[in-house]
This record gives C-alpha cells, structure tokens and sequence, in this order.
C-alpha cells in the first residue's frame, strides 16, 4: 500500500531502532517498546511503489496489465505480456530526500508461462543522528522536531530488493450466443512472487543488517467484451485482480543486534478493476482502473490514460487523495516513461524510466 508517510514512518523506525541497537540500551526499555508498541513500517520497501506508468495511474498497479514493472505490485499480470522486456528506472522522493532504482527483466518462456527478476534499490538521504532528546523513550521515538539539539553524525538506511517471478496462464473458450460467431475470451491468470529484503542501518560506529524472505500471491481475470473481426484482436478487455503480500509469518531479523532484534512483516492486500478500450472511442485508446489497498488502513485509488496515434500517452490519478500524473512515449520497441506525484511530505518530481521489447 502506498503512504503518502512512508517517508515519516521510515524514520520513525530508523530513530526506534536506533535506541534498540545502542551499546546502552536497557533491557527493561527494550522489553517494553516491544510489547506496548505495535510496530510498523517494518520492510517497507516491500511498499514503496515503482512503475511509471503505474504511479501517475494512481497506484493502481494491482490491475494494470502490460506495464513492464507490474510483476511489482501483481505476479500473475507478467504472463499477459508476449514480448521479453527489459526496463530502468530511477526516481527522487519527496524533493529529493531519498532515490529509488529499479531494474527488471520478462520473459515468456513456454506453454503460457513467463518468469521475471526485479531487483530495487533504495537510498533515503543523510539522516542527521541525535543522541539526548527529552522526554519518555515512546515520546523520543515520535519527536520529529529536534531544533536546538546538535547531531552526532548522520544515520544511513539503504535497503535492497530482489523479486524473483512466475506466472501462467490459462484461457477459457466461453460460448455466446448463437448470433456470435465467437467464443468470448476469458483468460485467469496466477502468479508468485519470491521476494528477499536487505537492509543495513549505521547507528554511531556500528552496522546493522537487516533481511527478511517473503512471498506475494496474485491472480487477475482478463474478459474479452468484443472482437475485432477484421483486425483480429480484442478492442475492449475488463480486468478483476487480487494480490497478497508478504503471507509468510517472517520477521525482519536484525544481525548483530541487542538479543536478536526483530520486527514483524505486516502483510497487505491490494484488489482492483480496470476497463480497456481500443476501439478509438476519442482517436485514443482508454484504460480506466480502480483499485482498494489495505494494510494497515484500507485506501482508494484510480487512474485515468488515453493514448494516442499509438505513440503518446497521457496519464493522470489520484492516490489515497494525493493527485498523481505522468506521461509516456513508445516508438518501435523503445520506450520512455515520467510520472509526477504531489506527495504531502513534498513534491515527488523526478520518476523516469526507460525500456526496450523485444
């Protein structure tokens, strides 16, 4: 699920783990942040959206097949795309206070299967460290205003991901009526994504690593609701998809840390609806999605694109109230993606992505 305060919970984590991991920390206080908090944000770039194409949607990428980082957000969408692809993307969050990489390949291999490998990288910028705060150890952790106070030195918290995928394919024939000539297309999809998470944290002098395996399961139905009989192909599609991440019951296990530190791997559901529309309704081809995000709190989000000449798309969404838009250019096998999203922490203004088919 995408939250426009991930930034906030990231560092509010960092600072907590911080005090866990200290030289000096107590048992007691340990003992008791454990039990009376309920800790999130635990491997939270298993969250942090990636996808052009999706972001300026609106974050729906849940059901937006035939978008090249969509193994990300749902497993099963990648065996609806017939062509190997290779993308890059990079992105600025949040005026520039932490950058994002990504790189992926797809592969149809046979028989309506294809398989993929994501790899994520994530780097927030120089977090200043702070070693006296007043108040409580829970007030510490959630004071975000620490003017007067002279750092110690900068905090680093660089994760890493590796997305390993596999879906298949399955295609019913549906019978119409008699006045049809033939069969509705429906398609059902399942996908599994295999997913490892490294994290390093430098509290003072020390390193912390931190790694955590997980699985994601997803599954879309793809309806065709009319056939182009000269062309050939399928001019209108509806989508239904469902996606659960991180089932497993792991932890986020923390070497080298004051009695084995771990923290729990909330997982999340994602479900939406898309519409596709080929049928040069406007000069354009449409597709309208919607989708609901559920972790922690359920959110809304939708995206609108309408693309043109077969060349051009124009994209625009609104995720969990945070407005997002993006663009999109395609010429032979090459293309090129940007998408811009009004974060409330601040503005998200740099997310490209390029990528080849083929």
């Amino acid at each position: 699920m995408v939250r426009t305060n991930s930034f906030y919970a990231v560092l509010a984590a960092v600072v907590a783990a911080g005090y866990c991991f200290a030289p000096g920390a107590q048992p007691v206080d340990t003992a008791l942040t454990l039990k009376e908090l309920d800790i999130r944000y635990a491997a939270e770039l298993n969250h942090v959206p990636v996808g052009c194409r999706t972001v300026a949607m609106g974050n729906t990428g849940v059901v937006l097949p035939y978008s090249d980082l969509s193994a990300f957000w749902n497993p099963s969408l990648i065996c609806l795309s017939p062509s190997y692809s290779v993308v890059i993307e990079g992105a600025k969050l949040y005026g520039g206070l932490s950058s994002l990489g990504t790189a992926s390949f797809h592969a149809p291999v046979q028989n309506d299967l294809s398989v993929g490998l994501m790899y994520k990288a994530f780097f927030p910028d120089d977090i200043l460290e702070y070693d006296s705060l007043e108040g409580t150890l829970l007030e510490r952790q959630y004071t975000y205003s620490i003017d007067g106070y002279p750092s110690r030195g900068v905090f680093h918290n660089n994760q890493h991901s590796i997305i390993a995928s596999i879906a298949k394919l399955f295609s019913i024939p549906i019978p119409r009526p008699t006045s049809f000539s033939l069969p509705l297309p429906v398609d059902i999809a399942g996908g599994l994504n295999i997913k490892s998470l490294i994290q390093t944290m430098t509290p003072g002098d020390d390193v912390r690593l931190g790694y955590n395996i997980n699985i994601d399961l997803g599954a879309v139905l793809r309806v065709g609701v009319d056939y182009n009989l000269a062309e050939e192909s399928i001019r209108r599609e509806l989508l239904i998809a469902a996606t659960v991440k991180d089932i497993l019951p792991t932890k986020m296990t923390w070497l080298h840390s004051y009695e084995g530190y771990e923290e729990p791997v909330d997982y999340s559901q994602f479900y939406g609806i898309s519409y596709i529309d080929r049928s040069g309704f406007l000069h354009g081809d449409w597709t309208v999605s919607l989708s609901l995000h559920k972790q922690y709190e359920a959110t809304l989000h939708a995206g609108l694109e309408g693309e043109f000449f077969d060349m051009v798309a124009f994209r625009c969404g609104i995720s969990n109230r945070i407005a997002t838009v993006g663009t999109g250019i395609h010429y032979k096998n090459y293309s090129a993606d940007y998408s811009f999203t009004f974060d409330e922490l601040s503005y998200s203004f740099l997310r490209l992505g390029i990528g080849y088919r083929f």
